[in-house]
């Protein structure tokens, strides 16, 4: 799947807000107005290709921190399915230079209530005035055989996962764990619904608006805290993963948040996770990748002082102390689910290294709420914008969403593939 960039300049013009758009001359959408972009390459950071694309199509000079993120469009062409593309769009109000035609576009400025929806992509005329009104934004738009004519879509606010987690966790646990819940904002979860290893269920209380059908944990204690967020299960078993007691084929999906890492026998676990989902239903999980143990800032400092030695065993001690028996790269998840019966269908990295030194440092900065959490039985004794407000203004600049080149950890889309797994 491609990943695509959209950027809009806007400015203040005589009448009111205008918007800069243009005319493809060239390749894909040619004929059509449309936002200035293009592709991402595999090496880039999606700022990083908003920058270099609007300097190759406009002439113009932006800079990453001038972008507002506005919307994550996923678009599918069930009849050219080599166009299908999540599309990540930026507003922009400062810049330097004036904008220029050239080879790929004709670009032209015009108020925002004077859209010319008729020469765009049949889904602009719907997501983009919201955007240009100030809305944050998720959607998916499915087209006809025709490739013009749409067919569906869905589209709803991009929340705010942050301060729902700051409330109720440590930052850094709550840094990570908002950035993963906005993955799963534009993915499909067929009912019934699996949560393996559901934990407390303070996750999908926060992630998922409706109630998912099973949480399923091999211990008891945090299943029964999970009974705290009413109406997020519609049921609760104790179990291990590699022994459900489900049929096979009971479920149309399944979801695991950052579990399959700590799990030692995991190609048992994968392979029972195939057992009770239906062929074809999907399997989204998260964990660490390979990046994990490379980017710690401790171990990473030692070495540059030539202490490698012990830059090696703080690195080991702290997979032990964070539990990480798999921070693997897509290649080792991709053989592990196709041995347990899965196609691996798309993933991509996220939270940057810069990200993942919060989370590392979390680990000792948090160390207070232990306490808390021991005396009152909850992190955060005063949820509060008073009490907190610091704390997210020093952590939201590191819980970006979107999928990066450089990121500690991954996100996996497959499907179930075997009618018996091995």
């Amino acid at each position: 799947m491609l990943l695509n960039t959209v950027c809009l300049p806007v400015r203040k013009g005589r009448a009111g807000e205008e918007v800069l758009l243009a005319r493809k001359k060239v390749g894909f959408g040619i004929g059509k107005v449309v936002g200035v972009g293009g592709t991402v390459e595999p090496s880039e950071t999606i700022p990083a290709a908003t920058v270099r694309e609007v300097q190759e199509e406009l002439e113009i000079e932006i800079r990453e921190k001038d972008l507002i993120l506005a919307a994550r469009l996923g678009f599918t062409f069930p009849a050219r399915p080599e166009w299908n593309r999540i599309v990540f769009v930026y507003l922009v109000r400062r810049w330097q230079g004036e904008p220029q035609s050239t080879r790929e576009v004709d670009p032209f400025w015009l108020p925002i209530e004077e859209l010319p929806a008729g020469e765009m992509w049949a889904d602009s005329g719907i997501w983009l005035p919201r955007v240009l009104r100030g809305e944050r934004l998720i959607g998916r738009f499915t087209f006809q055989s025709d490739n013009e004519t749409l067919d569906h879509y869905e589209l709803k606010p991009d929340r705010d996962f942050l301060w729902p987690q700051l409330q109720s966790l440590p930052y850094f646990r709550a840094l990570l764990r908002a950035v993963e819940a906005n993955q799963y904002q534009d993915l499909d979860l067929p009912e019934p619904v699996l949560d393996l290893g559901s934990g407390d269920g303070h996750f999908a209380s926060v992630a998922f608006d409706s109630p998912l059908d099973v949480g399923l944990d091999p211990w008891w204690e945090p299943l029964d805290e999970s009974r705290q967020y009413a109406g997020v299960y519609k049921g609760l078993v104790q179990a291990e993963g590699a022994e459900m007691p489900f049929p096979e084929g009971h479920f149309a999906s399944a979801l695991s948040n950052s579990v399959l890492e700590h799990i030692v026998h995991i190609d048992e676990v994968l392979a029972d996770t195939a057992r009770v989902l239906r062929p074809g239903a999907p399997f989204l999980f998260c964990c660490p990748n390979d990046g994990y143990a490379r980017e710690l800032s401790v171990p990473n400092l030692l070495g540059g002082l030539g202490l490698n030695g012990l830059a090696r065993r703080y690195r080991d001690w702290f997979m032990r102390m964070s539990r990480t028996q798999h921070a693997d790269p897509p290649e080792a998840w991709q053989a592990r689910l196709e041995r347990a019966g899965f196609q691996l269908v798309r993933y991509w990295h996220y939270f940057s290294p810069a990200a993942l030194r919060m989370l590392e440092w979390g680990h000792y900065l948090g160390a207070p709420t232990l306490l808390v959490r021991k005396l009152f039985g909850r992190w955060i004794i005063a949820p509060a914008r008073w009490n907190l407000w610091l704390t997210e203004r020093l952590v939201r600049p590191y819980a970006g969403t979107e999928p990066r080149p450089d990121g500690t950890y991954t996100f996996y889309v497959a499907v179930r593939t075997k009618e018996d797994s091995e």
